[in-house]
């Protein structure tokens, strides 16, 4: 399959009925939450899974201009910041000594930095916590790197893995559609771009998440359309591990206060993609993930009951959810995530990044 092929056209019945389940209020939607549940045990079971991970955001200065970003910030702005050698280390010693088996990271698209910044942040991890897994960088980052150092984007793949690159994040998604992207993001990446680099990803090994942010200007049509992409690369390449629905954070973005977005999205719109998630995804991603981070515990709590099966990750700390305004903190101690688990009445189990459990709390 050449990369950037999927056929990411509308099905329309399929369509229709995708709509129709986000759609779901009242008992319709109780129902689907019933269906949703009932799918999921089937398909994972009763344990959900968590992460112990760290997120190491190592610059905001950017000057793409996403209008839903409150991360980003111009140099010499006062929220601006570039983490120093020394800072990356610290903060890679500070998760070694907590025992992650995972580093997240992304940044800001930095003028200053290039292919060589990136592939000295993967050395800094290899170097100072060598067994953890780095689950690192976003396709926009990737396509910036390429344009920057004039290569393919397989090669910046390359140059990446061989410094120790394993995974990819699935962001940069936001809605998979054009006419969306235009008013949020219009200088950042296209659908089919997105398409093409998460496809070279797979193709080449490299596993991603896949993610949607919802809860701004979208209509249930576009999330619909989002989800019938997805579905079309997994079903080509098989290398999504989790799809995560993620709530717009509005507080502190400019697009909300501008009055161009509504205030993120209500519970019912949560339940019913979560529930739709299961539904319409779950046969061919299974792991279904909720976000503490911008949701808060109880309410994720409440979407393992709505066809989601993995709680995240501890993050150590997080910055990009916290800059947007998130009241719901950055990070999650372990035991925590155990209690919650257990109190929605599921088995606690510690994962690594490609769902390989590491450990049961039964």
């Amino acid at each position: 399959m050449e990369a950037g092929s999927i056929d990411y056209k509308l099905r329309e019945e399929e369509h229709k009925s995708i709509v129709k389940m986000l759609k779901s209020r009242g008992r319709d939607l109780l129902h689907l939450l019933i269906k949703a549940d009932e799918i999921r045990e089937e398909q994972v079971g009763d344990i959900v899974t968590f992460v112990r991970n760290q997120n190491i955001n190592f610059s905001n200065i950017c000057y793409v201009g996403c209008k839903f970003c409150a991360f980003a910030a111009r140099e010499g702005e006062k929220k601006a910041y570039r983490l120093t050698k020394t800072d990356i280390i610290a903060h890679i010693q500070k998760g070694k000594a907590y025992g992650v088996s995972e580093i997240c990271a992304t940044a800001g698209i930095d003028p200053k930095a290039n292919l060589e910044t990136y592939r000295e942040f993967l050395r800094l991890v290899r170097r100072h916590n060598p067994s953890t897994h780095i689950h690192a960088f976003s396709p926009f980052e990737i396509k910036w790197l390429a344009r920057k150092e004039g290569v393919s984007i397989e090669d910046v793949f390359r140059e990446l893995r061989n410094e120790g690159l394993d995974s990819l994040c699935g962001t940069a998604a936001e809605i998979l559609v054009d006419s969306v992207r235009e008013k949020l993001c219009p200088n950042k990446l296209s659908t089919s771009e997105w398409i093409e680099i998460i496809t070279i990803a797979h193709e080449m090994g490299i596993r991603t998440t896949s993610t949607i942010m919802y809860g701004h200007i979208e209509t249930l049509h576009d999330v619909a359309e989002h989800l019938q992409i997805l579905r079309r690369i997994q079903e080509e390449t098989k290398g999504f591990t989790e799809f995560i629905p993620l709530p717009f954070v509005h507080y502190n973005t400019k697009i909300y206060n501008q009055g161009l977005a509504r205030a993120s999205s209500t519970g019912m719109e949560d339940l019913a993609l979560l529930a739709t998630s299961r539904i319409y995804l779950g046969d061919i991603i299974p792991n279904i993930q909720v976000s503490w981070v911008k949701t808060g515990v109880k309410f994720a709590q409440t979407g393992l009951a709505a066809g989601a099966n993995d709680f995240g990750g501890t993050l150590l700390e997080e910055r990009i959810s916290n800059y947007a305004g998130s009241p719901h903190g950055t990070f999650l101690e372990e035991k925590e995530i155990v209690r919650l688990i257990r109190e929605a009445g599921r088995i606690p189990a510690r994962r690594n990044t490609l769902y390989q459990i590491l450990e049961v709390y039964q």
